[in-house]
Protein backbone atom coordinates (compact mmCIF):
# COMPACT_ATOMS: atom_id res chain seq x y z
CA UNK A 1 0.00 0.00 0.00
CA UNK A 2 0.97 3.30 -0.84
CA UNK A 3 2.74 5.80 1.92
CA UNK A 4 1.22 9.17 2.68
CA UNK A 5 3.86 10.52 1.19
CA UNK A 6 3.31 8.83 -1.99
CA UNK A 7 -0.80 9.64 -1.80
CA UNK A 8 0.47 13.55 -1.86
CA UNK A 9 1.57 13.23 -5.02
CA UNK A 10 -1.44 11.11 -6.23
CA UNK A 11 -5.30 10.95 -6.00
CA UNK A 12 -6.22 10.00 -2.56
CA UNK A 13 -7.50 6.14 -2.70
CA UNK A 14 -11.21 6.02 -2.28
CA UNK A 15 -12.77 2.75 -1.66
CA UNK A 16 -15.64 3.93 -3.54
CA UNK A 17 -16.00 6.50 -6.54
CA UNK A 18 -15.38 9.74 -5.95
CA UNK A 19 -18.09 12.39 -5.93
CA UNK A 20 -18.18 15.33 -8.30
CA UNK A 21 -17.63 17.82 -5.22
CA UNK A 22 -14.99 15.48 -3.87
CA UNK A 23 -13.32 15.97 -7.53
CA UNK A 24 -14.31 19.96 -7.41
CA UNK A 25 -12.35 20.16 -3.89
CA UNK A 26 -8.99 18.62 -5.11
CA UNK A 27 -9.34 21.16 -8.00
CA UNK A 28 -9.45 23.91 -5.37
CA UNK A 29 -7.28 22.08 -3.14
CA UNK A 30 -4.25 22.27 -6.19
CA UNK A 31 -5.67 26.04 -7.02
CA UNK A 32 -4.99 27.01 -3.83
CA UNK A 33 -1.49 25.33 -2.71
CA UNK A 34 -0.24 26.83 -5.99
CA UNK A 35 -1.02 30.61 -4.95
CA UNK A 36 0.03 29.87 -1.57
CA UNK A 37 3.14 28.75 -2.85
CA UNK A 38 3.90 31.67 -5.56
CA UNK A 39 2.42 33.99 -2.28
CA UNK A 40 5.43 32.42 -0.01
CA UNK A 41 8.24 32.44 -2.42
CA UNK A 42 7.51 36.15 -3.17
CA UNK A 43 7.35 36.80 0.83
CA UNK A 44 10.67 35.14 0.80
CA UNK A 45 12.14 36.66 -1.94
CA UNK A 46 11.36 40.26 -0.88
CA UNK A 47 12.16 39.89 2.89
CA UNK A 48 14.08 42.72 4.30
CA UNK A 49 17.66 42.83 5.75
CA UNK A 50 18.15 41.79 8.97
CA UNK A 51 19.30 44.75 9.85
CA UNK A 52 16.19 47.36 8.79
CA UNK A 53 13.35 48.02 10.94
CA UNK A 54 10.27 44.93 11.51
CA UNK A 55 8.05 44.51 8.44
CA UNK A 56 4.58 45.65 9.55
CA UNK A 57 5.95 48.57 11.98
CA UNK A 58 4.17 51.68 11.38
CA UNK A 59 5.14 53.64 13.60
CA UNK A 60 7.16 52.98 17.13
CA UNK A 61 3.64 52.18 18.92
CA UNK A 62 1.73 50.26 15.99
CA UNK A 63 2.61 47.19 14.26
CA UNK A 64 0.69 45.03 11.83
CA UNK A 65 1.53 41.40 11.68
CA UNK A 66 0.63 38.34 9.83
CA UNK A 67 0.78 34.39 8.89
CA UNK A 68 0.19 32.46 6.31
CA UNK A 69 0.93 28.92 6.81
CA UNK A 70 -0.05 25.77 4.20
CA UNK A 71 0.23 22.03 4.77
CA UNK A 72 -0.72 19.04 2.47
CA UNK A 73 -1.26 16.00 5.06
CA UNK A 74 -1.84 12.40 4.13
CA UNK A 75 -2.77 9.17 5.96
CA UNK A 76 -2.64 5.50 5.51
CA UNK A 77 -4.36 4.98 8.90
CA UNK A 78 -5.01 1.37 10.93
CA UNK A 79 -8.09 -0.11 9.16
CA UNK A 80 -10.93 -1.79 11.63
CA UNK A 81 -12.49 -4.98 9.88
CA UNK A 82 -15.03 -4.04 8.30
CA UNK A 83 -19.22 -4.88 9.37
CA UNK A 84 -21.89 -5.59 7.03
CA UNK A 85 -24.49 -5.97 9.48
CA UNK A 86 -23.75 -2.59 10.88
CA UNK A 87 -24.41 -0.98 7.21
CA UNK A 88 -20.11 0.19 7.32
CA UNK A 89 -19.64 -0.57 3.20
CA UNK A 90 -16.02 0.70 3.15
CA UNK A 91 -13.74 2.84 5.37
CA UNK A 92 -11.23 5.48 4.44
CA UNK A 93 -8.58 5.26 6.27
CA UNK A 94 -6.38 6.16 3.15
CA UNK A 95 -6.66 9.82 1.89
CA UNK A 96 -4.91 12.98 1.60
CA UNK A 97 -6.04 16.58 2.39
CA UNK A 98 -4.99 20.63 2.31
CA UNK A 99 -5.39 22.79 4.57
CA UNK A 100 -4.61 26.93 4.77
CA UNK A 101 -4.08 29.10 7.89
CA UNK A 102 -3.87 33.57 7.47
CA UNK A 103 -3.43 35.06 10.45
CA UNK A 104 -3.63 38.90 10.44
CA UNK A 105 -2.89 41.23 13.53
CA UNK A 106 -2.56 44.44 14.74
CA UNK A 107 -0.57 45.33 18.02
CA UNK A 108 -0.64 48.41 20.08
CA UNK A 109 2.35 49.39 22.92
CA UNK A 110 2.71 51.94 25.05
CA UNK A 111 3.67 52.38 28.47
CA UNK A 112 0.32 51.94 30.45
CA UNK A 113 -1.33 49.49 28.16
CA UNK A 114 -0.30 46.89 25.20
CA UNK A 115 -2.94 45.49 23.40
CA UNK A 116 -3.48 42.89 20.00
CA UNK A 117 -6.01 42.34 17.34
CA UNK A 118 -6.16 39.35 16.03
CA UNK A 119 -8.62 37.41 13.24
CA UNK A 120 -7.95 34.27 11.82
CA UNK A 121 -8.77 32.31 8.79
CA UNK A 122 -9.02 28.80 8.14
CA UNK A 123 -9.84 26.73 5.34
CA UNK A 124 -9.71 22.82 4.88
CA UNK A 125 -10.22 20.81 1.53
CA UNK A 126 -11.22 17.19 0.24
CA UNK A 127 -11.28 16.07 3.85
CA UNK A 128 -12.30 12.55 3.77
CA UNK A 129 -15.96 11.81 4.12
CA UNK A 130 -15.54 7.68 5.53
CA UNK A 131 -12.84 7.87 7.65
CA UNK A 132 -14.88 7.82 11.06
CA UNK A 133 -15.88 4.12 11.79
CA UNK A 134 -18.51 3.37 14.40
CA UNK A 135 -17.97 2.97 18.36
CA UNK A 136 -15.56 1.58 19.76
CA UNK A 137 -12.75 2.41 17.07
CA UNK A 138 -13.60 5.98 16.21
CA UNK A 139 -11.64 8.22 13.65
CA UNK A 140 -8.75 6.74 11.66
CA UNK A 141 -6.63 10.08 11.35
CA UNK A 142 -7.01 13.39 11.93
CA UNK A 143 -9.10 14.14 8.46
CA UNK A 144 -11.87 12.22 10.30
CA UNK A 145 -12.05 14.50 13.21
CA UNK A 146 -11.71 17.75 11.34
CA UNK A 147 -14.58 16.25 9.23
CA UNK A 148 -16.92 15.24 11.91
CA UNK A 149 -16.13 18.43 14.60
CA UNK A 150 -16.81 20.68 11.72
CA UNK A 151 -20.11 19.76 10.94
CA UNK A 152 -19.27 16.88 8.28
CA UNK A 153 -17.96 19.37 5.85
CA UNK A 154 -15.76 18.23 3.03
CA UNK A 155 -14.24 21.70 2.72
CA UNK A 156 -14.84 23.51 5.88
CA UNK A 157 -13.58 27.24 6.04
CA UNK A 158 -14.32 30.11 8.73
CA UNK A 159 -13.26 33.48 9.41
CA UNK A 160 -13.11 34.36 13.38
CA UNK A 161 -11.28 36.28 16.14
CA UNK A 162 -8.04 34.60 17.07
CA UNK A 163 -6.94 36.91 19.69
CA UNK A 164 -8.47 40.35 21.50
CA UNK A 165 -7.19 41.13 24.45
CA UNK A 166 -5.75 44.11 26.74
CA UNK A 167 -2.26 44.27 28.65
CA UNK A 168 -2.48 46.45 31.72
CA UNK A 169 1.38 47.44 33.12
CA UNK A 170 0.10 47.81 36.69
CA UNK A 171 3.10 49.72 37.71
CA UNK A 172 2.76 52.59 35.63
CA UNK A 173 -1.54 52.59 36.13
CA UNK A 174 -1.62 51.90 40.06
CA UNK A 175 2.12 51.30 40.96
CA UNK A 176 2.59 47.84 41.50
CA UNK A 177 5.91 46.82 40.80
CA UNK A 178 6.56 43.95 37.90
CA UNK A 179 2.90 43.46 37.50
CA UNK A 180 0.67 43.00 34.67
CA UNK A 181 -2.74 42.16 33.62
CA UNK A 182 -4.36 41.08 30.74
CA UNK A 183 -7.95 40.50 29.73
CA UNK A 184 -10.33 39.68 26.56
CA UNK A 185 -9.04 36.29 24.79
CA UNK A 186 -5.71 35.12 23.91
CA UNK A 187 -4.02 31.66 24.35
CA UNK A 188 -2.15 29.81 27.24
CA UNK A 189 0.89 27.54 26.66
CA UNK A 190 1.21 26.03 30.51
CA UNK A 191 5.11 25.74 31.51
CA UNK A 192 5.73 28.59 29.04
CA UNK A 193 4.55 31.86 31.27
CA UNK A 194 8.53 33.11 30.12
CA UNK A 195 11.38 32.93 28.53
CA UNK A 196 15.31 32.93 28.81
CA UNK A 197 16.27 34.38 26.02
CA UNK A 198 18.57 31.57 25.85
CA UNK A 199 17.33 29.73 22.23
CA UNK A 200 18.42 25.78 23.20
CA UNK A 201 16.88 26.36 26.77
CA UNK A 202 13.18 27.95 25.47
CA UNK A 203 12.81 25.21 22.83
CA UNK A 204 13.16 22.84 25.36
CA UNK A 205 10.61 24.61 27.15
CA UNK A 206 8.44 24.72 24.54
CA UNK A 207 8.77 21.48 23.11
CA UNK A 208 9.35 18.94 26.08
CA UNK A 209 7.84 20.86 29.11
CA UNK A 210 4.60 23.58 28.09
CA UNK A 211 1.47 22.58 26.65
CA UNK A 212 1.56 19.15 28.36
CA UNK A 213 -2.03 19.86 30.19
CA UNK A 214 -3.24 22.84 28.42
CA UNK A 215 -1.88 24.58 24.85
CA UNK A 216 -3.34 26.62 22.13
CA UNK A 217 -2.67 23.94 20.11
CA UNK A 218 -0.80 25.40 17.33
CA UNK A 219 -0.24 22.24 15.19
CA UNK A 220 -3.96 21.82 14.32
CA UNK A 221 -5.06 24.41 11.38
CA UNK A 222 -7.75 25.96 13.73
CA UNK A 223 -5.83 26.08 17.17
CA UNK A 224 -7.93 27.25 20.48
CA UNK A 225 -7.84 30.20 22.29
CA UNK A 226 -9.27 31.12 26.10
CA UNK A 227 -11.28 33.98 27.24
CA UNK A 228 -11.11 35.48 30.70
CA UNK A 229 -8.01 36.90 32.23
CA UNK A 230 -4.84 36.73 33.72
CA UNK A 231 -2.77 38.53 36.47
CA UNK A 232 1.28 37.93 35.90
CA UNK A 233 3.77 39.06 38.73
CA UNK A 234 7.52 38.91 36.56
CA UNK A 235 10.43 40.20 37.84
CA UNK A 236 14.40 38.59 37.48
CA UNK A 237 14.22 35.86 39.49
CA UNK A 238 10.44 34.61 39.63
CA UNK A 239 7.79 34.54 37.56
CA UNK A 240 3.74 33.89 39.13
CA UNK A 241 0.91 33.75 36.67
CA UNK A 242 -2.77 33.22 37.59
CA UNK A 243 -5.25 32.45 34.60
CA UNK A 244 -9.23 32.09 34.83
CA UNK A 245 -11.02 31.32 31.68
CA UNK A 246 -13.18 29.62 29.75
CA UNK A 247 -11.87 28.14 26.02
CA UNK A 248 -13.23 28.62 23.10
CA UNK A 249 -14.11 25.91 20.25
CA UNK A 250 -11.39 25.02 17.72
CA UNK A 251 -8.85 22.53 17.74
CA UNK A 252 -10.39 20.52 14.76
CA UNK A 253 -13.83 22.56 15.20
CA UNK A 254 -13.77 25.37 12.57
CA UNK A 255 -16.30 27.25 14.60
CA UNK A 256 -13.75 28.56 16.69
CA UNK A 257 -15.19 32.21 17.68
CA UNK A 258 -17.66 30.45 20.12
CA UNK A 259 -16.42 29.77 23.79
CA UNK A 260 -17.42 27.00 25.51
CA UNK A 261 -18.91 28.55 28.76
CA UNK A 262 -19.57 25.55 30.63
CA UNK A 263 -16.34 24.44 30.85
CA UNK A 264 -14.18 26.65 33.70
CA UNK A 265 -10.29 26.64 33.86
CA UNK A 266 -8.35 28.37 36.19
CA UNK A 267 -4.68 27.66 36.39
CA UNK A 268 -1.45 29.20 37.89
CA UNK A 269 1.84 28.73 38.41
CA UNK A 270 4.83 29.65 40.70
CA UNK A 271 8.20 29.58 38.52
CA UNK A 272 11.79 29.99 40.05
CA UNK A 273 13.80 31.08 36.70
CA UNK A 274 16.84 29.70 35.68
CA UNK A 275 19.55 29.99 37.85
CA UNK A 276 17.71 31.33 40.62
CA UNK A 277 17.26 28.82 42.80
CA UNK A 278 19.76 25.63 41.11
CA UNK A 279 22.70 26.73 38.40
CA UNK A 280 21.30 26.86 34.98
CA UNK A 281 18.42 25.08 35.99
CA UNK A 282 14.13 26.35 36.28
CA UNK A 283 11.50 25.14 38.44
CA UNK A 284 7.69 25.76 38.93
CA UNK A 285 5.09 24.63 40.61
CA UNK A 286 1.53 24.41 39.10
CA UNK A 287 -2.12 24.23 40.13
CA UNK A 288 -4.92 23.39 37.41
CA UNK A 289 -8.82 23.06 38.18
CA UNK A 290 -10.84 21.85 35.20
CA UNK A 291 -14.64 21.69 35.24
CA UNK A 292 -17.10 20.82 32.91
CA UNK A 293 -21.19 20.15 32.98
CA UNK A 294 -21.24 20.70 28.67
CA UNK A 295 -25.31 19.13 27.52
CA UNK A 296 -25.17 15.89 25.95
CA UNK A 297 -21.70 15.17 26.76
CA UNK A 298 -20.62 11.82 28.21
CA UNK A 299 -17.86 10.88 30.22
CA UNK A 300 -15.32 7.98 28.61
CA UNK A 301 -13.86 5.48 30.45
CA UNK A 302 -13.17 2.17 31.34
CA UNK A 303 -16.84 1.51 32.78
CA UNK A 304 -20.00 0.05 30.04
CA UNK A 305 -21.09 3.16 27.97
CA UNK A 306 -25.10 3.01 29.65
CA UNK A 307 -23.16 3.28 33.22
CA UNK A 308 -20.57 6.23 31.92
CA UNK A 309 -23.43 9.80 33.19
CA UNK A 310 -23.73 12.38 31.04
CA UNK A 311 -22.02 15.41 32.29
CA UNK A 312 -24.84 17.74 32.70
CA UNK A 313 -26.19 15.41 35.23
CA UNK A 314 -22.91 14.59 37.54
CA UNK A 315 -20.09 16.41 38.64
CA UNK A 316 -17.22 16.97 36.56
CA UNK A 317 -14.41 18.83 38.43
CA UNK A 318 -10.76 17.59 38.24
CA UNK A 319 -7.68 19.39 40.31
CA UNK A 320 -4.38 18.39 39.39
CA UNK A 321 -1.41 20.26 41.02
CA UNK A 322 2.04 19.31 39.44
CA UNK A 323 6.12 20.33 39.38
CA UNK A 324 8.87 20.59 36.58
CA UNK A 325 12.31 20.94 36.59
CA UNK A 326 14.40 22.00 33.64
CA UNK A 327 17.90 22.29 33.12
CA UNK A 328 20.73 23.03 30.84
CA UNK A 329 24.52 22.56 31.85
CA UNK A 330 27.89 22.25 29.83
CA UNK A 331 29.53 19.53 30.40
CA UNK A 332 32.95 18.30 28.31
CA UNK A 333 32.75 19.37 24.50
CA UNK A 334 28.74 19.96 24.82
CA UNK A 335 26.11 20.24 26.99
CA UNK A 336 23.39 18.28 29.26
CA UNK A 337 19.71 18.87 29.55
CA UNK A 338 17.47 16.98 31.56
CA UNK A 339 13.91 17.66 32.55
CA UNK A 340 11.39 15.81 35.57
CA UNK A 341 7.45 16.66 35.38
CA UNK A 342 4.92 15.58 37.68
CA UNK A 343 1.28 15.60 38.35
CA UNK A 344 -0.98 14.58 40.60
CA UNK A 345 -4.87 14.57 40.51
CA UNK A 346 -8.30 14.57 42.29
CA UNK A 347 -11.43 15.57 42.96
CA UNK A 348 -14.84 14.18 41.21
CA UNK A 349 -14.99 12.40 37.72
CA UNK A 350 -18.59 12.35 37.29
CA UNK A 351 -19.64 10.01 40.52
CA UNK A 352 -16.40 8.46 40.93
CA UNK A 353 -13.74 9.91 43.12
CA UNK A 354 -10.28 11.21 40.93
CA UNK A 355 -7.17 9.75 41.96
CA UNK A 356 -4.10 9.76 39.60
CA UNK A 357 -1.25 10.73 38.63
CA UNK A 358 1.69 11.35 35.38
CA UNK A 359 5.69 11.64 35.39
CA UNK A 360 8.21 12.15 33.23
CA UNK A 361 11.53 12.28 32.57
CA UNK A 362 14.02 13.12 30.13
CA UNK A 363 17.52 13.76 29.27
CA UNK A 364 20.09 14.17 26.47
CA UNK A 365 23.28 15.95 25.55
CA UNK A 366 24.53 17.42 22.51
CA UNK A 367 27.83 17.98 20.91
CA UNK A 368 27.81 21.78 20.44
CA UNK A 369 30.70 22.12 18.52
CA UNK A 370 31.10 19.34 16.40
CA UNK A 371 30.27 18.46 12.86
CA UNK A 372 26.25 18.39 12.32
CA UNK A 373 25.74 19.07 16.33
CA UNK A 374 24.26 15.67 16.94
CA UNK A 375 21.87 15.75 19.68
CA UNK A 376 21.20 12.47 21.74
CA UNK A 377 17.68 12.51 23.94
CA UNK A 378 15.96 9.62 25.66
CA UNK A 379 12.62 9.46 28.36
CA UNK A 380 9.90 7.70 29.56
CA UNK A 381 6.83 9.02 30.41
CA UNK A 382 3.40 7.47 32.21
CA UNK A 383 -0.14 8.44 32.85
CA UNK A 384 -1.91 6.33 34.82
CA UNK A 385 -4.68 4.23 34.29
CA UNK A 386 -7.63 2.72 35.90
CA UNK A 387 -7.12 -0.75 37.95
CA UNK A 388 -11.14 -1.39 38.40
CA UNK A 389 -14.14 -0.36 36.56
CA UNK A 390 -16.41 -0.98 40.00
CA UNK A 391 -14.69 0.44 42.97
CA UNK A 392 -15.63 3.47 43.08
CA UNK A 393 -12.83 5.34 42.20
CA UNK A 394 -11.69 6.69 38.78
CA UNK A 395 -7.42 6.03 38.02
CA UNK A 396 -6.71 7.50 34.63
CA UNK A 397 -5.27 10.54 34.36
CA UNK A 398 -6.92 13.33 32.46
CA UNK A 399 -4.72 15.23 30.31
CA UNK A 400 -6.95 18.35 30.47
CA UNK A 401 -6.38 20.40 27.17
CA UNK A 402 -3.10 19.92 25.88
CA UNK A 403 -1.30 20.60 22.60
CA UNK A 404 -0.92 16.23 21.96
CA UNK A 405 1.05 16.06 19.29
CA UNK A 406 4.60 17.99 20.82
CA UNK A 407 4.73 14.53 23.08
CA UNK A 408 3.30 12.25 20.38
CA UNK A 409 3.41 13.70 16.93
CA UNK A 410 2.01 10.98 15.33
CA UNK A 411 -1.36 11.39 17.74
CA UNK A 412 -2.55 8.19 17.62
CA UNK A 413 -2.04 8.37 20.97
CA UNK A 414 -1.90 10.48 23.79
CA UNK A 415 -0.69 10.15 27.64
CA UNK A 416 -3.35 8.48 29.09
CA UNK A 417 -3.33 5.03 30.37
CA UNK A 418 0.24 4.88 28.49
CA UNK A 419 3.54 4.56 29.07
CA UNK A 420 6.17 6.13 26.53
CA UNK A 421 9.51 4.93 26.13
CA UNK A 422 11.85 6.92 23.76
CA UNK A 423 14.46 8.02 22.34
CA UNK A 424 15.47 11.15 19.67
CA UNK A 425 18.39 11.89 17.15
CA UNK A 426 18.66 15.45 15.62
CA UNK A 427 21.27 16.51 13.63
CA UNK A 428 22.09 20.71 12.10
CA UNK A 429 23.70 20.35 8.71
CA UNK A 430 23.15 24.34 8.65
CA UNK A 431 22.32 27.17 11.07
CA UNK A 432 18.81 26.91 9.56
CA UNK A 433 18.14 23.41 8.92
CA UNK A 434 17.22 20.35 11.10
CA UNK A 435 16.54 17.00 10.91
CA UNK A 436 15.41 14.68 13.82
CA UNK A 437 14.91 10.87 14.19
CA UNK A 438 12.21 9.66 17.09
CA UNK A 439 11.43 6.25 18.48
CA UNK A 440 8.68 5.25 20.58
CA UNK A 441 7.77 2.29 22.20
CA UNK A 442 4.52 2.50 23.65
CA UNK A 443 2.56 0.18 26.01
CA UNK A 444 -0.63 0.54 28.68
CA UNK A 445 -0.41 1.59 31.96
CA UNK A 446 -3.59 -0.57 33.06
CA UNK A 447 -4.83 -3.28 30.69
CA UNK A 448 -8.04 -2.90 32.61
CA UNK A 449 -8.62 0.29 31.11
CA UNK A 450 -8.80 1.33 27.30
CA UNK A 451 -6.59 2.68 24.70
CA UNK A 452 -7.78 6.48 25.05
CA UNK A 453 -7.24 9.14 22.24
CA UNK A 454 -8.10 12.93 21.46
CA UNK A 455 -6.54 16.21 22.36
CA UNK A 456 -9.19 17.89 24.98
CA UNK A 457 -12.54 19.37 24.42
CA UNK A 458 -13.10 21.14 21.32
CA UNK A 459 -16.99 21.36 21.18
CA UNK A 460 -19.32 22.77 23.27
CA UNK A 461 -21.52 19.86 22.91
CA UNK A 462 -21.47 16.38 21.63
CA UNK A 463 -17.49 15.12 22.46
CA UNK A 464 -15.93 14.95 25.45
CA UNK A 465 -12.43 15.35 23.46
CA UNK A 466 -11.19 12.19 24.36
CA UNK A 467 -12.30 8.67 22.48
CA UNK A 468 -11.38 5.36 24.04
CA UNK A 469 -10.87 1.84 22.56
CA UNK A 470 -10.66 -1.71 24.51
CA UNK A 471 -7.66 -3.26 24.79
CA UNK A 472 -8.95 -6.56 24.41
CA UNK A 473 -6.74 -7.14 27.70
CA UNK A 474 -3.57 -6.66 25.84
CA UNK A 475 -0.62 -3.93 27.27
CA UNK A 476 1.59 -3.60 24.18
CA UNK A 477 0.49 -1.05 21.27
CA UNK A 478 3.31 -0.66 19.45
CA UNK A 479 6.18 0.76 18.46
CA UNK A 480 6.71 4.26 16.48
CA UNK A 481 9.93 5.65 14.26
CA UNK A 482 9.42 8.84 12.49
CA UNK A 483 11.45 11.55 10.58
CA UNK A 484 10.65 15.39 11.04
CA UNK A 485 12.93 18.14 8.37
CA UNK A 486 12.68 21.83 9.28
CA UNK A 487 15.02 24.79 7.04
CA UNK A 488 14.65 28.43 7.91
CA UNK A 489 14.88 30.31 4.97
CA UNK A 490 15.34 33.43 6.45
CA UNK A 491 13.38 34.75 9.49
CA UNK A 492 10.21 35.39 7.48
CA UNK A 493 10.03 32.26 5.81
CA UNK A 494 10.50 28.48 6.59
CA UNK A 495 9.19 25.10 5.48
CA UNK A 496 9.46 21.41 6.99
CA UNK A 497 8.09 17.49 6.20
CA UNK A 498 7.44 15.27 8.23
CA UNK A 499 6.89 11.19 7.84
CA UNK A 500 6.05 8.80 10.56
CA UNK A 501 5.36 5.01 10.64
CA UNK A 502 3.78 2.53 13.48
CA UNK A 503 3.42 -0.86 13.99
CA UNK A 504 1.12 -2.54 15.86
CA UNK A 505 0.81 -4.59 18.27
CA UNK A 506 -1.52 -6.05 20.37
CA UNK A 507 -3.66 -3.59 21.56
CA UNK A 508 -3.86 -2.10 18.15
CA UNK A 509 -4.85 -5.23 17.16
CA UNK A 510 -7.57 -5.70 19.13
CA UNK A 511 -8.72 -2.67 18.19
CA UNK A 512 -7.58 -2.19 14.00
CA UNK A 513 -8.11 -6.09 12.97
CA UNK A 514 -7.62 -5.62 9.56
CA UNK A 515 -4.81 -3.41 9.20
CA UNK A 516 -2.40 -3.51 11.62
CA UNK A 517 0.26 -0.17 10.51
CA UNK A 518 -0.31 3.12 10.02
CA UNK A 519 1.55 5.83 7.64
CA UNK A 520 1.04 9.67 8.22
CA UNK A 521 3.04 12.08 6.46
CA UNK A 522 2.86 15.90 5.48
CA UNK A 523 4.53 19.02 4.16
CA UNK A 524 4.25 22.46 5.15
CA UNK A 525 5.38 25.87 4.51
CA UNK A 526 5.04 29.26 6.49
CA UNK A 527 5.71 33.05 6.11
CA UNK A 528 5.57 35.26 8.71
CA UNK A 529 6.19 38.94 9.72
Amino acid sequence: MDTPLAAMRSQPCLLTKPSSSYKSSKVKLIRAVFWCGLGLVLAASQARAEDEPPLGQITPNWRVTGELRARYEGFDFFQPQLNPKAGVIADHNDYSFGALRARLGVNFTSDYVDALVQGQYTGLYALPEQAFAGAPVGPLGLGAVYYRDSGNSVNPNEVFLKQGYLNFKLQKLVGLPNMFLKAGRFEINDGLEYKTGDAKFDMLKTTRVSQRLIGAFDFTHITRSFDGFSLAYDNPAYNASLYATHPTQGGFNINAQDEISKIDLAYAAFTAKKGTLIPDTEARLFYIYYGDNRNGVQVVDNRTVVNRPLLSNSNLSIHTIGTHLLGVQKLGPGAVDYMVWGAYQFGDWTNLSQSAYAFAAEAGYQWADAFLKPWVRAGYSIGSGDTNARDGTHGTFFQIMPTVRLYAKFPFYNMMNTQDAFAQFSVAPTQTTKVGVDFHYLVLAETSDLFYGGSGATSRSGSLGYYGRASGGNSTVGQMVDISFTHNFNKHFSWGAYYAHAFGDDVTGNVYQSKNSADYGYVEFTASF
